[in-house]
């Protein structure tokens, strides 16, 4: 949810097209565009539905629109040349063997992802109507960006190395400031903030009430009623499509319960009812194929009754109101907030830049500058958020004597880049590279 404060057009570390990608175009599929492999780096490879995503990406830059031919031929060169040292970039990370990702990163890493994407619909229902008409569901847009945000999380995690080693001098400092002052953009307007995440959750009895719905609907299936027709039926969150059909899994494409539950049934078998984040699972094992299982599945989502939402907005009134006859924020966020990354600093979230707050934060904060304010609460789909405004920075222009350390900040990551070029340029040198675009 934390955007950048410091946005700068200098050289970057690395492209991240792909995250960028996933924003701009979200839920489009890449069906009218006929895959080929357009290049093959080392044991990786390129596809013409991946180039052709990073054109479209590319042109819709002010004044990049190719008007020729010819322009349209550079934009594809450098659009082709610039995934190439990405997965130039990906081969260095894998190959250090002090990296790795765990399997709880990913799935909290494509949960932000899918936060964001939701983020730019106006509510979950216009989101999974997106999804609809793209002829997706939110399983299978994971299962689609798992590999890529696995991938992206290799590369963060590479630079965060590289940095961690790199230091610039005071020196060094002001030669980057001379050379790229002109290119140093405004700083945005920017909020400092904190919050107190305050859960919407459903309650022990409608918790039971799912569980025991889900038993009596495994104890039919086991009575002979047809599964499918049960899953289409009664299944949440469009999961009952196609009778609930998993088409062929493997255990990365799913999360850990659910995993560990549908790999040891045999086919034919009928799991348990099983609980994940996403609500109670019945699942039956139809074929296995080597390592993946073709499964189906019933879910019941457990959602919040009407007294759970108004438990928690009583909640939040109570807090509002103990922080207006001077409760302290910083206590009551160690106390009653949910959110287990800022709770210990008293719910700080850090700097927005204003043009980046995520909508529902946006519409409650849009013309507040007075720093000690305290508004909310704001419904989001992680739950209500009371929030405070700690600071706020108007836009202003970068100068050496007031931002020093952020200049610093800049200059050590100019430096961290262009070591990380030269890296680059040495594996390009050992690396087997086929260009293909002659077969398009």
């Amino acid at each position: 949810m934390k955007a950048n404060f410091l946005s700068i057009k200098l050289k970057t570390i690395i492209s991240f097209i792909v995250i960028a990608v996933f924003a701009q175009n979200s839920v489009n599929a890449q069906r009218d565009v006929i895959d080929r492999v357009v290049a093959v780096v080392g044991n990786e490879i390129i596809l013409a539905s991946e180039l052709a995503s990073q054109i479209q990406l590319a042109a819709l830059r002010p004044g990049s629109q190719p008007k020729t031919s010819a322009e349209m031929e550079k934009l594809r060169d450098q659009a082709l040349e610039g995934m190439i040292s990405d997965r130039l970039f990906l081969i260095a990370a894998k190959h250090d063997s002090t990296i790795s990702i765990r399997a709880a990163d990913v799935e909290r890493a494509l949960d932000d992802q899918l936060a964001r994407m939701k983020g730019n619909f106006e509510s979950q229902q216009a989101f999974e109507q997106a999804l609809d008409a793209e002829g997706l569901t939110i399983r299978e847009l994971r299962k689609k960006f798992r590999s890529e945000v696995e991938n992206q999380l290799l590369k963060q995690r590479f630079i965060q190395k590289q940095l961690y080693g790199v230091s610039v001098s005071r020196h060094e400092v002001e030669e980057f400031y001379k050379q790229f002052k002109d290119s140093i953009p405004i700083q945005p307007e920017g909020l400092k903030l904190a919050h107190i995440l305050i859960p919407v959750q459903a309650s022990q009895e409608v918790e039971d009430s799912v569980k025991a719905m889900a038993e009596e609907l495994r104890q039919r299936i086991l009575d002979g009623a047809d599964f499918s027709a049960l899953s289409a039926q009664y299944s949440s969150f469009g999961a009952g499509a196609n009778g609930g059909d998993l088409g062929y899994v493997s255990k990365s494409d799913v999360v850990e319960e659910f995993a560990r539950a549908a790999f040891n049934l045999l086919p034919g078998d009928i799991s348990g009812v099983i609980r994940t984040q996403f609500g109670y699972h019945i699942i039956k094992a139809e074929d296995r194929n080597a390592d993946k299982m073709k499964l189906r599945h019933i879910l019941l989502g457990v959602t919040p009754s009407a007294d759970d939402s108004a438990r928690s907005f009583q909640l939040a009134d109570s807090l509002l109101s103990e922080l207006a006859s001077g409760g302290k924020f910083e206590e009551l966020a160690k106390v009653f907030s949910i959110d287990d990354d800022t709770r210990a600093r008293g719910g700080e979230l850090g700097w927005f830049a204003s043009d980046k707050l995520p909508h529902e934060f946006a519409r409650e904060l849009a013309g507040q500058t007075t720093a000690g304010e305290i508004l909310g609460p704001v419904s989001s789909q992680f739950g209500l958020h009371i929030i405070k405004l700690l600071e706020y920075q108007a836009e202003k222009q970068y100068t050496l004597a007031e931002d020093f350390d952020k200049i610093k900040e800049l200059a050590r990551q100019d430096k961290t880049g262009r070591m990380v070029d030269e890296s680059i340029l040495e594996i390009k040198e050992k690396t087997f590279i086929e260009y293909r675009l002659e077969e398009l």
